[in-house]
């Protein structure tokens, strides 16, 4: 359930509060198939305890994190039922009124049938897989040592009742599917999640309790997505006294599977991690002046951008509440500076965007301006949170030895880089379309070294990390995605994860791959619209305005409905034709904002629907757009804003505006700020451009993204 009607409750003064943690990390699951093991949960709990201990914004003592892993250091037990429900109980014991405790899990999920009839609407049960989970016994017993949504409610509850603020992070799924038509290298991706028949399960008893109950599955025609777990119920005002106030994080909807895969993404040797929790930590890394509703859009935004369409976080509870309760503080991408002899080190890394090469500027205090800077140091070696770094020559200033660096100092980022390029994988060998293939990649190493083309790719092999999957395919491989296909060889464009979504209308563009020249041709249009698409949202990294400086929010009119609801951030709302946007954008900062709307369609079609400027204090309110059914799938509202300097023209994006990817093709000066990256967007820059940060002299800028989900009325 969402949290509405929630009776949201005052913390206890930040010094009387303390900081408490429950981490669970399932790898081995010994009683269940040997495919059950997982990689990542270990890395996730290693990385979120690290960032407890030493980059939150409020202090965890590590005596007050349960952590529980197998051969894992700090770990005081396995993560089996009895362990897990034990460090709830003793972590309900130890809190008070005021304090908080942040919980997470990172394994397998999965679904049995209920063991109580009439308490699921769908019949089934959802469940956490701890490491001593056993094979299915009967509708009686369930999943030995199976960890239930009820369960976990308890325990949630049993902490709420003390009046503790509880924040829990679910990296699992509990159901779903996924058609792969691109090859993923099985080292690369793991799904979180356990069909009922590899728990032992029985297809007939799945469908003989589902058959029971009304389903509950978001399908099409369906508005309301919905967790797999639901704890957020909304209290009565007598409770709301007493209890804490929750707030939950699920890796993904009901019936969608979320993966484990090496992150970050493009570092060598880079370690596997839980996409939603490296994400989640990712963005607090570099932002932990948040809401909780604000770190939930942050992790849709950089799903966008990565191209990833699924799976869908959900978030619900007091999203409006602040990250760990935390004050309100300006937080810019700055740390104090530790040295020794001629080392030094920050405690901010590659989750911090850091990486090798980046240049940092010294500043005498954390108040200091960028026109202070002493010098700057170069980031040398970058772990997930901690960098090693250097003195440097930089800009107008001299190298200055670490021994000369005044004690308290800080080192703030001075160059904010932005990867425009886009990694393709390939299409993989597929039994009597060899010739197709080989002719596609003789074209790819045709486009990516043509010196004319409007997009900057990087090729890899088959089943490597990528942005985009190509797969050779007939026409009508892909069922219902062609409709009038025919059996010819054709090039498909599909997503990072080679999934083929096909529910609701959604289609991936594809190129027929009959004649070479129109092949070339063909495909060197849709990359061009993907790649201008993709890095649009990519430049979602480059915003620099806060919230309380300019205020951009979009409404949902429905034709059956005289209300205007707004989109809340950190949720990706399911929209019909005939649905209307409504903007409202308001100026609180005393500088001109130029402000463009955005839409970016699920064809990769970039539609330029207003520009105007907003001076100090302006409001802007009016109708934007109605949905259509010319295209449905994942796709996304843009606001750009970017500061104007004073009596010069509207910044006018329409020059970023082009026309979608047909889903059947057969036919053939001075320092560098937002708004250069904007047209470098538009001239395909050659790999990564750039924004010198603290710069008053550069303009700044932002790009806010809305996803929404357009889906027939029917």
């Amino acid at each position: 359930m969402g949290a509405a009607g929630l009776v949201r409750t005052s913390f206890a003064a930040p010094e009387a509060r303390t900081y408490y943690a429950v981490l669970v990390a399932a790898t081995a699951y010994p009683n269940l198939p040997p495919k059950s093991a997982l990689i990542g949960p270990n890395h996730d709990a290693q990385l979120v305890r690290e960032y407890l201990l030493g980059n939150s914004p409020v202090k965890f003592d590590a005596a007050n994190i349960i952590l529980l892993a197998d051969n894992l250091d700090g770990a005081i037990g396995s993560p089996t039922l009895d362990g897990i429900l034990s460090g709830l109980a003793q972590i309900a014991a130890w809190a008070k009124r005021g304090d908080f405790v942040y919980i997470h899990y990172s394994g397998h999920g999965s679904q049995q049938p209920a063991l109580s009839a009439g308490d699921e609407t769908d019949g089934l049960d959802e469940i956490l897989l701890p490491s001593d989970t056993g094979m299915w016994t009967d509708r009686t017993k369930g999943v030995p040592n199976a960890l239930t949504d009820n369960m976990v409610g308890q325990a949630l509850d049993a902490i709420r009742n003390k009046g503790a603020f509880v924040w829990i992070v679910l990296d699992c799924c509990n159901s779903g599917t996924a058609t792969r038509a691109a090859p993923v290298g099985e080292d690369l991706i793991a799904e979180r999640k356990l069909d009922p028949s590899d728990l032992g399960i029985p297809a007939s008893e799945i469908r003989l309790a589902t058959a029971a109950e009304e389903s509950r599955e978001v399908g099409e025609g369906q508005i309301e997505r919905q967790a797999a777990f639901a704890f957020a119920e909304d209290p009565t005002s007598a409770q709301g006294i007493t209890r804490g106030d929750l707030v939950a994080f699920f890796a993904a909807q009901s019936i969608e599977t979320t993966p484990e895969m090496p992150l970050p993404k493009g570092q060598p040797d880079a370690t596997k991690f839980g996409l939603f929790t490296f994400t989640i930590f990712q963005k607090l890394a570099e932002n932990p002046n948040v809401t909780y509703r604000q770190l939930g859009h942050a992790v849709l935004q950089q799903y966008t951008a990565d191209g990833r369409i699924r799976p869908t976080p959900l978030f619900e509870g007091a999203l409006d509440a602040r990250v760990f309760g935390s004050e309100i503080v300006d937080t810019p991408m700055q740390w104090p500076l530790e040295s020794k002899g001629t080392r030094g080190s920050i405690a901010a890394g590659l989750m911090h965007r850091l990486v090798p090469g980046s240049k940092l500027a010294i500043l005498p205090g954390p108040l200091s301006e960028m026109s202070e800077a002493l010098g700057y140091v170069e980031v040398v070696a970058a772990k997930n949170l901690t960098s090693m770094i250097k003195p440097v020559a930089y800009e107008d200033r001299p190298l200055v030895a670490l021994s000369d660096i005044p004690a308290g100092a800080y080192v703030r980022v001075a160059r904010l880089e932005i990867d425009f390029s886009m990694v393709v994988a390939r299409p993989g060998a597929v039994a009597g379309l060899e010739k197709q293939t080989a002719d596609a990649n003789a074209m790819l190493d045709v486009l990516a070294a043509d010196p004319g083309r409007r997009f900057n790719i990087r090729l890899v092999d088959p089943g490597e990390e990528a942005d985009l999957r190509l797969a050779v395919l007939p026409e009508n491989a892909i069922l219902r995605a062609s409709p009038d296909g025919s059996d010819a060889p054709a090039l498909w464009f599909l997503p990072p994860s080679g999934d083929v979504s096909l529910k609701d209308g959604s289609k991936p563009p594809f190129v027929a791959a009959v004649d070479p020249e129109r092949l070339r041709v063909g495909a060197g249009e849709v990359l061009a619209k993907i790649f201008r698409a993709t890095s649009l949202s990519r430049l979602a990294a480059g915003s620099d305005y806060r919230p309380e400086q300019v205020m951009v929010e979009f409404k949902l009119k429905r034709p059956s409905e005289n209300l205007m609801k707004p989109l809340q951030q950190a949720t990706v709302p399911r929209v019909l034709p005939g649905d209307e946007v409504h903007i409202l954008a308001k100026n609180l900062s005393s500088k001109l904002i130029d402000i463009n709307i955005l839409y970016v369609g699920s064809d990769y079609s970039i539609t330029h629907i207003d520009a105007q400027r907003l001076v100090p204090n302006a409001t802007i309110e009016e109708g934007l757009l109605a949905f259509t059914d010319a295209s449905f799938g994942f796709e996304r509202m843009i606001a750009v804003l970017t500061e104007a300097p004073p009596q010069s023209a509207i910044e006018d994006l329409s020059f970023l505006a082009q026309g979608g990817v047909p889903p059947a093709t057969r036919a053939a000066s001075g320092q560098p700020a937002f708004s250069d990256m904007l047209r470098d967007i538009g001239l395909a820059p050659a790999t990564r451009s750039a924004m010198k940060l603290g710069d008053k002299n550069a303009s700044m800028g932002a790009v806010l993204i809305f996803p929404v989900e357009t889906v027939p009325a029917s």
